[in-house]
């Protein structure tokens, strides 16, 4: 069976959306996991059962010691900003605070103990730039760097950050996505460039996305997948349709610029997709919105 099979298989009475969802979301920023969470609750909601989101707050040693006597109370506080309108009977929400020294370790390990079937890690570009990711994107699509002389190209701290975010990918035993945030403030324009065929798995998010009010979502099928694929074709009909016209198809016999690159808020991609898309000589790539990069994990 094609993943396009079991996207379809999926969705057969939307049984995609009656299942229970679990996801764990990681980050150092405030602001980009008070982001990441709300993007989190749009791709986890269930009709029938009840999700889960976990999250998991990496803090410094010095912010350690100064919330160590009121450590639960932060972690209410933090809960009820990021969640505030959050339907609590249907999402459960959970909060871990940590000082640590492997955030890749950390991360698995509670991603296991919580039972996570999604993990989203959220990078802020004032921490971490995304044109980082993009050069080490670059670099490793040469079969001839090593990844030791990869990182050797960045700052200690960058490549501490690139290699956990490697490792992430790498050994991903579930659904995996690499949130990097420039700032973003609204999740209303959403841009999803289809690039590679083992990104198909990007219309199971953008289903979930697409039932959100007062958001308008622009597919870039750069393949031809869909107008290609019958099975595809039926399964974007079917978004469509479920979405209220929220859904739209790029027209490929127009030019992408800068300026429509910038209005969007979010650009939804899959990891083949995002490999191909960095190696290109496309000038709207160096001007990137927030980007949500997911490795799936097929069963």
């Amino acid at each position: 069976m094609d993943f396009v099979d079991m996207l379809l298989n999926r969705f057969d009475g939307e049984a995609e959306l009656k299942k229970t969802n679990n996801a764990l979301v990681c980050f150092s920023s405030l602001e980009t996991g008070k982001v990441l969470s709300r993007l989190a609750t749009y791709i986890t909601q269930s009709k029938l059962g009840k999700s889960s989101i976990t999250l998991l707050y990496f803090i410094d040693k010095t912010e350690e010691a100064l919330y160590s006597e009121e450590m639960n109370e932060y972690q209410n506080r933090i809960i009820t900003d990021f969640l505030s309108s959050v339907n609590r009977e249907k999402i459960t929400v959970r909060l871990f605070i940590k000082a640590s020294d492997d955030h890749h370790a950390d991360i698995m390990k509670i991603s296991e103990e919580q039972n996570c079937n999604l993990v989203l890690l959220g990078v802020s570009n004032s921490d971490f730039h995304p044109g980082l990711i993009k050069k080490y994107s670059q670099l490793k699509n040469d079969p001839v760097n090593s990844e030791t002389s990869i990182l050797g190209q960045f700052q200690e701290r960058e490549a501490a950050t690139l290699k956990s975010i490697n490792a992430l990918f790498s050994r991903n035993t579930v659904s995996t996505g690499l949130f990097m945030d420039s700032g973003i403030m609204e999740l209303r324009k959403i841009f999803i460039p289809l690039l590679h065929n083992a990104d198909v798995h990007i219309f199971t998010y953008l289903y979930q996305i697409a039932r959100k009010e007062n958001v308008k979502i622009m597919v870039w099928d750069a393949i031809g997948i869909i107008q290609s694929e019958p099975k595809m074709q039926k399964f974007y009909q079917f978004i469509v349709k479920k979405s209220e016209g929220r859904v739209s198809l790029w027209d490929n016999d127009k030019k992408i610029g800068c300026d429509f690159i910038q209005e969007q808020d979010l650009i939804l991609i899959g990891t083949e997709g995002w490999n191909k898309l960095i190696c290109t000589p496309l000038q709207w790539t160096n001007s990137l919105p927030s980007t949500l990069i997911i490795k799936e994990k097929i069963n």
